[in-house]
């Protein structure tokens, strides 16, 4: 295929680290929910090694109400 190379990189070096897909990496996680047009209605943040379902019941529960107390669409 045109444009791609095939030549291996160089191992090692000053900016290499730890594999970041280890586990019980000192880092976080954003469980975000949003409406259909992308609109963020609830945030919770986590440890990034917390699993996304033990989450989803904390994120769901950040949604504001939307009840007004009066009858009809808000």
């Amino acid at each position: 295929m045109p444009g791609q190379c095939v030549c291996p990189g160089q191992k090692g070096g000053t900016a290499t680290g730890p594999n970041p897909t280890d586990r019980g990496k000192p880092d976080t996680k954003r469980h975000l929910v949003t409406d259909a047009r992308g609109t963020p209605l609830g945030l919770c943040l986590s440890g990034a090694n917390r699993h996304d379902t033990v989450m989803m019941a904390a994120t769901l529960d950040t949604i504001p109400s939307v009840r007004s107390g009066r009858r009809g669409r808000p």
